[in-house]
């Protein structure tokens, strides 16, 4: 899985580089940015499960303020890299707030699991 973490990783570092011409950089730089830190943490083995949590959730709903935007999206939104029209940025915003929000809720049930397997081999508490 460590393949996949550092995929997201540079996808959302991608992300993050291509946003220093948007009208408010600073928003989606952050936040591709959260994402991008989550999956290089999670690419040397750590899943934090409390911050990818609030992530998700947070992304989730900056997705939902975007997804009106998604049905009547034309298809050159997905199909082009360039920006021929406005009405292009915001469905790709919300096709990328999505992919991180799938990505750090699956970050924080890795860490989860993790977490829960840990316990088990440790076995019950004597205290």
């Amino acid at each position: 899985m460590r393949w996949l973490d550092g995929a997201f990783f540079l996808l959302f570092l991608l992300a993050v580089a291509v946003q220093y011409n948007d009208p408010d950089p600073l928003v989606w730089i952050t936040g591709y940015g959260i994402a991008a830190g989550l999956s290089l943490a999670a690419c040397f083995g750590l899943f934090p499960v409390l911050p990818n949590l609030l992530a998700g959730f947070g992304f989730s709903l900056w997705f939902l303020s975007f997804a009106t935007t998604l049905p009547g999206a034309p298809v050159e939104a997905f199909t082009s890299f360039k920006m021929t029209a406005a009405s292009h940025e915001e469905p790709r915003e919300a096709i990328g707030l999505l992919l991180a929000a799938v990505s750090t809720f699956g970050l924080a049930i890795r860490g989860h699991l993790r977490v829960r397997d840990v316990a088990k081999r440790r076995g019950p508490s004597t205290s």
